[in-house]
């Protein structure tokens, strides 16, 4: 089960949102590899979901970037305000 936090500080120009996973999280090598193409753990995946969020992300001048914590996977994604 994934929980989501969004959070905006007014100093900055951008929000950020953290998706938490609390499965049984990612090894170094996992982590460094999640958003190639095609590189996937789910037998009938096909490893292109996150590939393209980060295309989108990039797209929008924004990041995407994973990190262990606490035997947590964090998703963390920063996109610029519009302004």
């Amino acid at each position: 089960r994934a929980k989501l936090y969004c959070t905006h500080s007014f100093s900055e120009t951008f929000v950020t949102l953290d998706i938490v996973d609390n499965g049984k999280g990612l090894d170094e090598e996992e982590l460094a590899r999640l958003f190639e193409p095609y590189f996937s753990k789910k037998p009938t995946g096909t490893g292109l979901g996150l590939a393209i969020v980060q295309s989108i992300i990039t797209d929008h001048h924004g990041t995407i970037q994973a990190k262990q914590e606490e035997n947590q996977t964090v998703i963390e994604i920063r996109l610029p305000i519009a302004q």
